[in-house]
């Protein structure tokens, strides 16, 4: 890739910058938060205008690589938490193998009668309740994710605040708890933009990409036992997967 802008191509200007500072973020030239050069700076070692340099900057940022602290500047974002496509982990395990402190704020933990297609994915019959936990998910303190789970228990089996408090991960619980081994799982993924409200709760701007995941959890007798709907922040998280083609 160059490391000028031409003036030449049929390409802009601003994707031309764009793409550099892209490549010196993930290639490491730029480390997660620290600062990047200044307007003025990039004015000079480019040689294009400040409109450019700030339409260029905003695709970054808007794009997650690049963020904002109003009065000190524009700094390259924390790397993006990676989940692979095929592996049944919680989010408390994510993070721990990535180095991170997983955390929560518990939102409510409630027992209800949830929507129709949450009791049909469960396999429960109508007017059944479950147990259903709102909670804010954190990487190191920073929200990034919103997180709704309505699980099948069986009767006398309770999850508590406490439970949630000390333990942090459902998935432990699950099987600490009740002998309850989460085996397998069924999800879908897509792509939405965050409410004023999912905004205010995640601290990005309304209308910011967010993931949405949607997941049915099985036990280890194929039963489901956990619905759960996560949202979360298009900047700071990603999924990958391995394709091979069939011979």
């Amino acid at each position: 890739m160059s490391i000028t802008i031409d003036p030449y191509t049929a390409v802009p200007k601003y994707y031309q910058l764009a793409s550099i500072l892209r490549q010196k973020i993930e290639e490491g030239e730029w480390q997660p938060r620290s600062p990047i050069p200044s307007e003025r700076q990039l004015e000079v070692m480019y040689h294009i205008s400040r409109t450019t340099i700030r339409e260029a900057i905003d695709s970054l940022v808007q794009q997650g690589f690049l963020y904002r602290e109003h009065g000190r500047g524009t700094f390259v974002s924390p790397r993006k938490l990676q989940k692979g496509w095929m592996e049944l982990t919680s989010f408390s395990e994510d993070l721990l193998k990535r180095g991170m402190q997983p955390g929560q704020i518990i939102r409510s933990l409630t027992q209800v009668i949830p929507p129709v297609n949450v009791l049909k994915r469960l396999e429960l019959a109508p007017g059944s309740t479950v147990c259903r936990i709102e909670r804010i998910r954190l990487a190191d303190g920073t929200p990034i994710g919103l997180q709704t789970s309505y699980l099948a228990l069986g009767t006398g089996q309770e999850i508590t605040l406490e439970d949630l408090e000390s333990s942090g991960s459902l998935y432990r619980i699950l099987s600490d708890k009740f002998n309850i081994h989460p085996s397998e799982a069924d999800e879908t993924l897509e792509v939405t933009l965050a409410t004023p409200q999912e905004a205010e709760l995640l601290d990005i701007p309304p209308g910011a990409p967010l993931l949405l995941s949607e997941r049915v959890l099985f036990s280890q007798e194929r039963h489901p036992i956990e619905y759960v709907k996560i949202l979360y922040r298009g900047d700071r998280y990603q999924y990958y997967t391995h394709l091979k083609r069939r011979e």
